[in-house]
């Protein structure tokens, strides 16, 4: 069985809070998955608009804790 070991997340934009200050929004483009035989393997579900390349790994949250676009 595979297991998610973390979350892809890419910038795909940005918004101004409540506050006036510009923030970063991000999306998960993806993950990288524990194939249970010693191998990991990056999959890739989207590719964003003018996206730059580069991402974020983070530790995958807990179901229901957040929506997949998060603005943070």
């Amino acid at each position: 069985m595979s297991k998610t070991l973390k979350l892809v997340k890419a910038s795909v934009g940005s918004y101004t809070d409540k506050d006036g200050k510009t923030k970063q929004r991000y999306r998960v483009i993806g993950k990288v998955i524990d194939l249970g035989n010693g191998g990991q393997m990056l999959a890739i579900d989207l590719m964003p608009f003018n996206w730059d390349g580069t991402a974020f790994l983070n530790d995958p949250e807990e179901q229901g804790n957040r929506p997949d676009d998060v603005g943070f």
